[in-house]
């Protein structure tokens, strides 16, 4: 247990000074029902199965407003917010590119997985 932990602290420091990595992964799972985007923005945090990238089983990713498509996001999180996928399904497959969650966005988290101490990442492009 506490080598695990050990593991994820060090995988999560050298993420947080390194530039965006890049991460195939399946959306196992939708928790929950998505806000509407006319209430606010927020990021919504998904749980993927890694395919390849990192050396990880499962990540939590966040998704700036995932009820608009990839690339049509019209606001400061534009640039934030880029790919091709128009909407999240469970099963996916998709490629990742990520950074720290923390840092990246202070507004409203949707997260199901607060029992999880597991670092979550902000997906900037999300493709098909």
């Amino acid at each position: 247990m506490l080598k695990k932990l050990l593991v994820v602290l060090f995988a999560a420091a050298m993420f947080a000074f390194a530039g965006p990595i890049s991460v195939e992964g399946r959306l196992t799972e939708i928790p929950g029902k998505m806000p509407s985007n006319d209430l606010y923005s927020y990021v919504y945090v998904f749980k993927y199965k890694v395919i390849s990238g990192i050396d990880a089983k499962e990540i939590l990713v966040g998704v700036y407003n995932p009820l608009i498509a990839r690339g049509k996001v019209k606001d400061k999180m534009a640039d934030k917010s880029k790919g091709n996928v128009s909407e999240f399904k469970a099963k996916a497959k998709h490629k990742l590119t990520l950074v720290p969650l923390e840092g990246n966005w202070d507004g409203a988290v949707e997260d199901e997985y607060f029992d999880d101490e597991s670092p979550r990442y902000l997906a900037i492009e999300v493709n098909e």
